[in-house]
């Protein structure tokens, strides 16, 4: 039987009847349904005058028009087989491609971006928020029309309890786009749900006001801004009934840049708009009244290390705990001043290394007596944790911070899950390892349904933009659509554009750039990055050494065997299949007697005796140099201590047992140090003298760890992903340092080392570009240094040169002057091949010229590239420079001239004056 098709049936939400509230039998009823019956008429009368007074020329205002409406299904998702509906709602398609849902009450639930034809989504089922949307029609009645325009705008409807059953009727007041005239009067007379007191205290007593308006209480704001020096005032909405102030026991301490990091990361998780769109000053409360933007509710702080995320993160989990700006929907007191903030329990979601540096913050800057801290014990079973987690959620004044290890969450998720809407807030440390879209923590983390989502991450950009989305995905669903849409639209384009086999085709890398900036455009409103050059009058001088090391001859010779005994096969190299040769190679940079233990060797080249040949070599140009360098800490710069840091732990186990032989005490943090004793080993080699190095795995321990206590770090091997390294770097340059720092990066001349090293430039660049769309203090960094052709020269050792990578860059003489690097630079601009542009209209004579004159230079661009990539370092060749303005570096060179062949200096400047 086939049913009957209804077209263009309105929807109408349901209405509360008079006779809920003072239920008295059927005959009640009536007597309501009738009182609904008049207003309807009334309404219907006044709607007719309305259509009557539009066709007399009062038409709707063109931001009415460019307005769409529709009616929704909505359901959560279900792998049940016949899936039922659970409610039904409202569309809103603002201009542009933007489509905001609300269910039946205006409640708004998410979003979703209209990449073609709106009439797709009539026959698809949509994913906003948590929920599952499909269109059911478009609104084209004018009267209801109005109707939802004022139900999903008017403040009331976003706090109506959905669990009623319940439909509110619209407010009297109109959105300014559309005209009152067209708008039905609907007289509401709905019993308040609490009882109002009828006890005033002086604050919060109704003041008499003029006739027709309506009396509103006034709230006052935890803090007196007129007692606090220099306070700091967030943002608003339009509806906010107070100021929220930042605590004066936080903000005395906060930096400008920490300031403005406070604040941005509050107007995120308030859905604020971002600053600089539609601002207006208010000069009364320092602060700004923003549009709200529903689409955000989370933020990524990539500041890079050192600017102080922790601090920032506890400012802002200590206003939202304490603070609100609708008082009116808290407790308050009798002064009225809010007793509740905006939120109840907070859940920070960190390395297993950082969950006690975490809570050392919080007694830093607060006091565990002001905040209730939770962290759960490595000592605890399953059970004992499941426990903590209950208590923590039901428990409202014992603890409102719960810190737990990504590892950790998975345990305890289902206890979480159970507490759902209890968290309010979530926060991510290093939260880049949430850029696999199949990890289980990050399904995890979705499944509990916080809605304000914070991540903190120096580097949230590692490897590509598919990586990229899954985190900005994380933190605002649907803010870049679907990923089948952003790939479309952002990822093919922009992959294409920088295709080096593209390099000739404009229009490919014109679209490419122009969705570049699309995407920048969409992100910066919730991503905010600043580098450490805002330090330079808050620590001491940075100076970045970068030595090129002579690979000895059981060095050369090795890497002659490896290739021979893998048959490799330079002119057919895929990368995926070169990874672990390319990583067996790493190792004899460092140290030949490495080969043994590689898992590469062991499968691939087992009948080899190379491993026999190199048993016992553990010379290399490195470790000669690493011990160079160490010796002369010791000798020359008797107070300062050092890091080493490898990405491997058998290149650790060398370091050890050579700096142990030569009476060096030290201390070891990596992958197999226990948790409960790192924290230990970091406070010990911070506070005692007697602790000269600090040996340091890169991935396992490099990350968010303060060695303040060392001055002199030394990187021995470099890593794929710049990252890694930066995350390294930065140990000891943070704050609380008062020495002047010097970085060490230990690079083998002519062999692998350097291509690693210039592939980060690369990624670096990429990472610049989407993060700060800005240029980066190098310049305009090309992202494609590489392309598969470059592969081979991996495998190439060249054993003629003091720097493969000062060859590329320049052909002076190493005698350290800048000014010969910016010169040349600027003397070849005129030659930059991406002047040259070939357009429809160049003929085939002019375009071969064009074309030979773009291949002649194709070496020269990325020479150009990676010079722009170091400006600002010095070129030293030691054989003619003595004095590098370090006196251990220099003692080194001239005890080791022969084993380093050259090296790149960059001084950083600094205001700092030591207090």
């Amino acid at each position: 039987m086939q049913l009957p098709t209804y077209v263009n049936k309105p929807f109408k939400a349901p209405r509360r009847l008079n006779s809920a509230e003072s239920p008295q039998g059927t005959a009640q009823s009536l007597i309501s349904l009738q009182s609904n019956h008049k207003r309807q008429k009334i309404a219907h009368t006044t709607r007719k005058d309305a259509v009557a007074s539009a066709s007399n020329g009062s038409e709707p205002s063109s931001e009415c028009r460019r307005n769409k409406y529709f009616t929704i299904m909505y359901r959560k998702p279900s792998t049940k087989k016949h899936k039922t509906w659970n409610g039904d709602g409202y569309a809103h398609l603002k201009q542009g491609n933007r489509m905001a849902f609300y269910n039946e009450v205006g409640k708004y639930f998410g979003a979703t971006t209209v990449a073609g034809d709106v009439e797709i989504l009539f026959d698809t089922i949509s994913r906003a928020g948590s929920l599952e949307v499909q269109l059911d029609y478009e609104v084209t009645d004018q009267s209801e029309l109005n109707n939802i325009s004022r139900l999903i705008e008017t403040p009331n409807a976003s706090s109506t309890n959905h669990s009623s059953g319940s439909s509110l009727a619209p407010s009297d007041s109109l959105p300014n786009s559309c005209p009152p005239s067209l708008a039905p009067k609907i007289v509401r007379k709905f019993k308040p749900l609490i009882k109002p007191s009828k006890f005033h205290t002086p604050a919060t007593r109704k003041h008499n006001t003029s006739a027709g308006q309506e009396d509103k209480k006034k709230y006052l704001p935890v803090f007196d801004i007129t007692k606090i020096e220099n306070p700091v005032v967030m943002n608003k909405s339009s509806r906010a009934e107070v100021d929220v102030i930042v605590d004066p026991l936080l903000s005395k301490f906060l930096r400008p840049h920490q300031r403005d990091g406070v604040k941005f990361m509050y107007d995120c998780v308030m859905g604020l708009a971002a600053p600089g769109q539609n601002l207006e000053k208010d000069t009364t409360s320092q602060s700004l009244i923003l549009d709200h933007d529903q689409d955000i509710n989370g933020c990524i702080l990539a500041d890079e290390m050192g600017l102080g995320k922790t601090l920032m993160t506890i400012t802002l989990i200590w206003t939202l705990l304490k603070q609100t700006p609708a008082a009116s929907t808290v407790q308050c007191s009798q002064t009225g001043v809010p007793l509740q903030g905006v939120c109840n329990k907070i859940l920070i979601v960190c390395p297993v290394t950082l969950i006690a540096n975490w809570k050392r913050e919080f007694g830093k800057w607060l006091n565990l007596s002001r905040i209730g801290v939770l962290t759960l014990s490595s000592h605890n079973n399953a059970e004992r944790d499941n426990y903590d987690v209950r208590n923590f959620l039901r428990v409202q004044r014992t603890y409102q911070v719960l810190i737990i290890g990504y590892e950790k969450l998975l345990s305890v998720s289902k206890e979480l899950e159970n507490g759902k809407g209890s968290i309010n807030l979530l926060v991510c440390d290093e939260g880049h390892r949430l850029k696999n879209g199949s990890s289980k923590v990050l399904n995890a983390m979705k499944s509990l349904g916080i809605q304000k989502r914070i991540i903190l991450s120096g580097t949230p950009i590692q490897n590509d933009l598919m990586e990229y989305f899954t985190i900005i995905d994380f933190i605002n669903p649907g803010v870049l659509g679907n990923f089948t849409t952003f790939k479309k639209r952002f990822i093919i384009p922009i992959t294409k554009a920088r295709d080096p086999a593209n390099k000739f085709n404009i229009p490919i890398i014109e679209k490419g750039e122009e969705r570049s900036k699309e995407m920048i455009s969409i992100t910066k409103r919730f991503i905010l990055r600043r580098n450490n050059s805002i330090l330079a009058k808050f620590l001491p001088p940075k100076t970045d050494i970068i030595l090129f090391c002579k690979p000895t001859s059981h060095q050369i010779s090795a890497f002659k065997d490896i290739l021979q005994g893998a048959n490799v096969d330079l002119q057919n190299l895929n990368l995926n299949s070169s990874l672990a040769l390319i990583t067996l190679m790493k190792k004899v940079c460092n140290s030949p007697t490495l080969i043994q233990n590689d898992s590469y060797y062991k499968s691939e080249m087992r009948n080899s005796n190379i491993s026999q040949k190199y048993e016992n070599s553990l010379t290399s140009g490195k470790l000669k140099v690493l011990l160079g360098l160490l010796e002369d800490i010791r000798s020359v710069a008797v107070d300062d201590k050092v890091v080493v840091i490898s990405n491997y732990t058998q290149t650790l186990d060398i370091i050890e047992n050579l700096m142990l032989s030569e009476g060096m005490s030290i201390c070891r943090l990596d992958g197999s140090t226990p948790n409960k004793q790192r924290d230990l080993i970091v406070n010990s080699f911070n506070n005692d003298p007697s602790i000269f190095a600090f040996l340091l795995s890169a991935k396992s321990g490099g990350v968010g760890l303060n060695l303040i206590g060392a001055c002199r770090l030394i990187l021995f091997d470099n890593d794929w992903n710049p990252s890694v390294d930066l995350q390294a770097m930065s140990r000891i340059h943070r704050d609380g340092q008062k020495k002047p720092c010097f970085v060490y990066r230990l690079i083998t001349t002519g062999c692998i080392d350097e291509k690693i090293l210039q592939r980060q430039l690369m990624k670096q660049s990429l990472s610049q570009k989407f993060l700060s769309d800005t240029k980066t203090h190098h310049g305009s960094v090309d992202d494609d240094l590489f392309n598969k052709e470059d592969l081979k020269n991996l495998f190439t050792v060249m054993v003629d040169t003091l720097s493969n990578t000062h060859d590329l860059i320049c052909s002076c003489d190493g005698m350290g002057e800048k000014a010969l690097i910016q010169q040349q630079d600027q003397s070849n601009g005129d030659e930059d091949p991406s002047n040259f542009k070939l357009s429809q209209w160049t003929s085939a004579l002019e375009a071969q010229k064009v074309l030979e004159k773009i291949e002649a230079d194709a070496g020269k661009s990325k020479e150009r590239h990676l010079r722009k990539c170091l400006i600002g370092y010095k070129h030293v060749d030691p054989r003619k420079v003595r004095d590098l303005e370090d006196s251990v570096t220099t003692a080194t060179l001239k005890k080791l001239q022969s084993d380093v062949t050259f090296a790149f200096v960059h001084s950083g400047e600094s205001s700092y004056i030591e207090k």
